[in-house]
């Protein structure tokens, strides 16, 4: 057994104890996110689409890259982590807002199918500090809004364009951490040795193979992890790579638009369709440049998917001001940030110390 895991059977008591204290979500309404200042500059995009693997498409390699389009990007901020299903279950205890019911997870030697499942309750999550999946891109957008109305911020999901200058931070291979995947362990939750020994010990047998690579390296972790469990990029941002795929506000295009210089999201398109960046535990590492889609329907949602938030700053925004104490504060002294380290040292002690079976 993977140290550390715990069995969708198990984890209904957690579930359960979310929802129960739903009073006290309400009572103490929002966590405030922990965001990293993400400097001003200048990235090239020329993003291919994400293809799902042979098994699953009959689509052809053949697509044109688009061309490339030179982006400025303002400063901004952005979450240290994914949303987390604690911060979720405040949204959900305080605004009563129903989300999806049905979710596509890991289901038996088929892989992935739809099934009865939601933001608490799913096979994949490994408790509150985990990133929240199950949810579909509306509900993201439905947390951002009711986040920004309650503190007052402007909080909403990053562009595509925003979200890969941040996963970037300044760097130009294919990974933030260089070109080697095999690298890929320490700073993501990826399909690897893992991932591979909880799918073959849950799903009788089932093992990575053919389209459904997988590394040979070991980031101690079968699904989806605590937040902020690897190392981070330059900035400062965890989990970029691996972990889940995040949402981000574009609507599904083949190409990048000129129109779009400025890092905005590009809302025209097939907009029942939103891109995904940053791969997820099930599989290899993405590569920085590679995008995703997935149907914005309230419907459905995917127990590889959640979101981080981006916070727009405006000019009186104590983190536009240069050395500005105030913003220093707003980034160094949030609360969640040393219940989130609690929780991941707790979380590794455990980890070391449970005996194999």
């Amino acid at each position: 057994m993977i140290s550390g895991f715990t069995p969708t059977r198990c984890w209904s008591g957690i579930a359960l104890a979310l929802l129960v204290s739903a009073p006290a979500f309400a009572a103490k309404k929002y966590i405030e996110p922990i965001m990293v200042n993400i400097p001003a500059g200048e990235i090239t995009l020329q993003s291919p689409m994400l293809l799902p693997p042979p098994a699953q498409s009959s689509h052809s390699n053949s697509e044109p890259m688009p061309p490339p389009q030179q982006v400025s990007i303002k400063p901004f901020r952005m979450g240290k982590y994914e949303v987390t299903l604690k911060e979720f279950g405040r949204f959900i205890a305080a605004t009563h807002y129903q989300p999806p019911t049905q979710c596509m997870q890991m289901k038996d030697k088929q892989w992935f199918g739809l099934m009865p499942a939601n933001w608490a309750k799913h096979s994949h999550s490994p408790g509150e500090y985990g990133p929240v999946t199950c949810i579909g891109w509306p509900a993201a957008e439905a947390y951002a809004q009711w986040l920004s109305k309650e503190t007052g911020k402007h909080y909403r999901l990053p562009s595509e364009a925003e979200w890969e200058y941040a996963a970037r931070a300044g760097t130009t291979s294919a990974y933030f951490w260089g070109d080697d995947p095999e690298q890929a362990c320490h700073y993501a939750n990826i399909a690897d040795h893992s991932a591979n020994e909880a799918v073959k010990r849950d799903y009788d047998g089932l093992e990575y193979a053919g389209a459904w690579t997988r590394q040979t390296c070991d980031d101690g972790t079968g699904y989806a992890s605590i937040v902020g469990s690897y190392e981070a990029n330059a900035f400062g941002l965890h989990d970029m790579i691996g972990n889940i795929g995040e949402f981000t506000a574009d609507c599904y295009n083949p190409t990048v638009s000129e129109n779009n210089a400025d890092g905005s999201a590009r809302t025209d398109g097939e907009c029942d369709k939103r891109i995904t960046r940053g791969g997820s535990w099930h599989w290899s590492p993405m590569a920085l440049n590679m995008r995703g889609s997935m149907p914005a329907d309230y419907l459905r949602a995917s127990a590889l998917l959640g979101f981080r938030l981006v916070e727009e700053l405006d000019a009186t925004h104590p983190c536009n001001l240069q050395d500005s104490s105030a913003c220093k504060k707003l980034t160094n002294k949030n609360p969640f940030a040393r219940e989130l380290a609690k929780a991941r040292k707790n979380h590794h002690k455990t980890a070391t110390t449970k005996p194999q079976t």
